[in-house]
């Protein structure tokens, strides 16, 4: 490792340590305001994400909104997601009074959960970090799956706040078969499937907001394996400073040995809920990031954000908006 790579992870280290001993004794009034400054100035600053933001929500809503609606939407997706980070240290203090305190639940998490083994579904939609400790506080414990932060030190902080209240985090590689045996044991287990899968990794083309973007089928593989339920929840802003969780009806129960149109036909079902409660309160999704990376063998890449990438026989094709040095550039002020 060089040695500037040392420092700048002894850095991240010193700031992470820095914001548990800080944010942590905020009054909630002025963590929510510094959310505000914070994701304001990310929306300002970070061109190459705001230039993604604004592609997806260009092929996402088209012409339904201006583009003043679309950096205003673009903007308060920066700010939920400085609360998502925010939120990881707020909340590792006095946790569950404070999850006592600014989280509810739209109805009993009983009657989603029951008693037995769940696979759960959320999203980078709202504050999933601060759901997750939020069921384990109501008695429900989710394993939960989560992808390796690159610097292993905060990486072990950060997943130290997550399993605070009794939530297991398990690391991406490998997780199918320990969230199989979790399940097996009656343990709920937690996904969020709005992210790429590639292809070869058992990914899906599925209509997401009317085009094609690869979904994982491990919901859908690992209810049918262990004979358990699929269901959803979201945590929400609620407008006042804490959250509210939503709790959409579950999604049944998929069949023991779900052939290859049966797993497609639930993973449809799966994109759906999702894209419904993203266009519910599309101001909490997390819009920077690369949803539609991949061209589905045979589509028009011209069809697809700049970034997105398709391969033929061993070559990387790309948009014309990424060959173009102004493609996909906004023009005009927020």
């Amino acid at each position: 490792m060089g040695w500037w790579k040392q420092q700048r992870r002894r850095l991240e280290v010193g700031l992470a340590r820095l914001a548990m001993g800080v944010v942590n004794r905020l009054p909630r009034p002025v963590v929510l305001g510094l959310a505000r400054f914070l994701g304001a100035a990310g929306y300002l600053l970070a061109r190459s994400l705001r230039r993604i933001g604004l592609a997806n929500l260009d092929l996402a809503y088209g012409e339904a909104l201006t583009g003043r609606e679309k950096r205003r939407l673009l903007k308060r997706s920066f700010q939920s997601f400085a609360l998502v980070t925010l939120d990881v240290f707020w909340f590792s203090r006095r946790t569950e009074q404070r999850i006592r305190r600014w989280v509810s639940f739209e109805r009993p998490l009983s009657e989603v959960l029951g008693r037995g083994a769940n696979v759960c579904l959320t999203g980078h939609l709202g504050n999933w970090e601060v759901l997750g400790l939020a069921c384990a506080v109501e008695g429900y414990p989710l394993a939960s799956v989560a992808m390796p932060l690159k610097n292993p030190d905060v990486d072990v902080l950060f997943n130290r706040l997550r399993q605070s209240t009794g939530q297991t985090i398990i690391p991406r590689e490998g997780a199918v078969r320990a969230l199989l045996r979790l399940l097996r044991e009656g343990r709920n287990a937690a996904l969020l499937l709005d992210q790429n899968t590639r292809p070869e990794h058992g990914g899906l083309f599925v209509d997401f907001f009317g085009r094609p973007a690869t979904v994982s089928g491990a919901a859908v593989f690992l209810a049918a394996r262990a004979g358990c339920g699929i269901v959803s929840g979201f945590c929400l802003p609620d407008g006042r400073g804490g959250y509210r969780v939503r709790l959409p009806d579950g999604l049944g129960v998929p069949p023991p040995k779900p052939d290859d149109t049966r797993v497609r036909e639930w993973t449809e079902k799966i994109t759906r809920l999702y894209e419904d409660e993203i266009r519910r309160r599309p101001e909490c999704w997390l819009w920077t990031y690369k949803r539609w990376r991949m061209i589905r063998p045979g589509d028009d890449v011209r069809a697809y954000p700049f970034y997105a990438v398709q391969r033929r026989n061993g070559v990387r094709r790309t948009s014309a908006a990424e060959r173009s040095p102004a493609g996909g550039v906004p023009t005009g002020s927020s």
